[in-house]
């Protein structure tokens, strides 16, 4: 007795809903993680396009507050903006500023506050200058200013 035709058809049929089976499972697997990185790089996309701050100060008066120039750094963006020194970085004359010789206060911002940068003058001499602030999503502004 060997196979009849019913056999081998019964046996190639569960072998074919196996191997559909398992690809569309792949199919549902790679499709999930398609779906997951665009909701990942969509949300990325609306924090950066909700992210914008500008200087406000008076370019020929800068304050000068015991040993620091004082910038003033408004969020006009739609988010709460973190300000700390691994959040931003400052550059005078296109020369990056350590860390150390600057710091922000508050340590966060909603939209329309304003946090103040306080500079080293050690770091500024007299003269004419260019700020640059890159902040979130190597968002920046410039700001021309004369000590």
């Amino acid at each position: 007795m060997g196979f009849s035709l019913t056999s081998t058809h019964v046996i190639f049929f569960i072998a074919a809903v196996s191997i559909a089976g398992i690809v569309s499972g792949i199919f549902v697997t790679v499709i999930g993680n398609v779906t997951v990185s665009f909701t990942d790089r969509g949300e990325r996309l609306a924090d950066e396009l909700s992210t914008d701050f500008e200087i406000i100060n008076d370019p020929d008066n800068i304050p000068d507050i015991g040993g620091y120039y004082r910038f003033y750094l408004k969020n006009i963006g739609d988010g709460k903006l973190i300000t700390d020194n691994e959040t931003f970085q400052l550059f005078i004359d296109g020369d990056i500023v350590a860390k150390g010789n600057y710091n922000m206060t508050p340590s966060y911002i909603y939209p329309s506050e304003v946090a103040e940068i306080y500079l080293d003058n050690t770091t500024v001499s007299t003269g004419a200058h260019n700020l640059r602030i890159v902040g979130p999503y190597a968002i920046a502004d410039k700001f021309t200013f004369t000590i």
